[in-house]
């Protein structure tokens, strides 16, 4: 298990940028901005591998009230991410933290709960303060 500490400045080569996207992929502020200017995050394309990021949408900015995306619909984009990840050579570096202020409305608890519901593949790195919320409920694959 590999944990990382702060925000993430730069990749090594075998990285992948993992950040919450929004319906609209407008990639503006926050993780999502990061992954536009230093990760290829691609203006307009919502989720999915992008350069060296993954987006999840968490995210919808023509609803007024936040979370604006179901909670049932980010797990499965994370049951959707893992799979993927599980079948690739490198690591993916989850841009939630376990302090900063989610853009999408959730709690930290909420987004740490979400990424614990199913089991982890072990090229998933997480933020300490994140992992420290969701460490009791979580399973390595």
């Amino acid at each position: 298990m590999q944990l990382y500490r702060g925000k993430i400045k730069h990749l090594k080569s075998n990285q992948i940028f993992v950040f919450g996207s929004n319906t609209q992929g407008r990639h503006g502020k926050g993780s999502a901005l990061f992954a536009k200017q230093k990760c290829g995050a691609i203006y307009g394309q919502s989720k999915g591998m992008q350069g060296r990021s993954y987006a999840i949408i968490t995210k919808d900015l023509t609803k007024s009230t936040h979370p604006s995306i179901s909670k049932e619909y980010i797990l499965d984009q994370i049951k959707e991410f893992y799979n993927f990840a599980s079948n690739a050579q490198f690591d993916f570096i989850v841009a939630y933290s376990g302090s900063d202020v989610n853009l999408n409305g959730y709690s930290n608890q909420d987004m740490a709960d979400m990424f614990s519901e199913y089991p982890v593949p072990k090229n998933i790195i997480f933020e300490v303060t994140f992992y420290n919320l969701m460490k009791d409920n979580l399973t390595w694959i």
